[in-house]
């Protein structure tokens, strides 16, 4: 891809995020947050420091909660009157997707910080790194589901059915078999087994969320092609 095909891509994604952002259903997210991040800061300022182990539930139980919430990202009801447009649907996703990722990562810094006050001096052995990837694995996994479900929400409802259908995956997780496991406890040997499962799970879920995003039918392609500037002036 050429400099000047980069630069248009550049000032077009510019364009659309302002009025994606702008589109984008905040509020269920940011509930969802509010509960997550209440998961740990009500038993510490209630009971005073937790043990390591039941930290670490409550951080997948936070986790968890911001999953639920994720997914609303991709709520678009003017879908219906977007569709044609020249630009490719992906680019409102992604202004989407990075507002969100923002907001999360910085409440999942916020919850990590209480979760060190919740653990008290046995905060040095919390696996922050491990319980990151965990989080972030939640996260992609959810835009996975999303990604699916926008593909055929013509109507642009997308959280309503991706929440759900990311609470019933995630509950099925928690009955994997040892050997697949993934929800192991802290002091479990297989912890760091299941974390390289994780990553691949993570690794998994991104290329299906940017194969999802960015894959079009042929004649999807066709009809692009037809409505963009470029093709029309040739």
């Amino acid at each position: 891809m050429g400099g000047p095909a980069v630069v248009r891509w550049l000032r077009v994604g510019l364009a659309a995020a302002p009025p994606a952002l702008r589109a984008t259903r905040w509020t269920p997210l940011l509930a969802a947050l509010l509960v997550g991040y209440a998961m740990l800061g009500v038993p510490v300022a209630a009971t005073g420091p937790l043990d390591p182990l039941l930290v670490v539930v409550l951080l997948r139980l936070a986790a968890l909660c911001a999953g639920l919430g994720i997914g609303f990202l991709f709520d678009d009801p003017a879908r219906p009157t977007t569709e044609t447009v020249p630009s490719p649907a992906w680019l409102p996703l992604a202004a989407r997707v990075a507002g969100g990722g923002v907001l999360v990562a910085g409440w999942w810094w916020a919850t990590l910080a209480t979760a060190a006050v919740a653990a008290g001096p046995a905060a040095v052995g919390l696996p922050r790194g491990d319980l990151t990837l965990e989080a972030a694995t939640v996260a992609v996994v959810v835009l996975a589901v999303a990604t699916v479900v926008w593909r055929r929400a013509a109507r642009g409802t997308v959280g309503l059915v991706a929440a759900p259908a990311f609470l019933a995956a995630a509950f099925a997780a928690g009955f994997l078999p040892d050997r697949v496991a993934l929800l192991v406890a802290l002091d479990h040997p297989a912890w760091s087994a299941a974390h390289d499962r994780w990553a691949a799970l993570l690794g998994a879920a991104a290329l299906a969320t940017v194969v999802g995003a960015t894959w079009s039918p042929p004649h999807l392609r066709r009809r692009r092609a037809i409505a963009s500037p470029d093709a029309r002036a040739s």
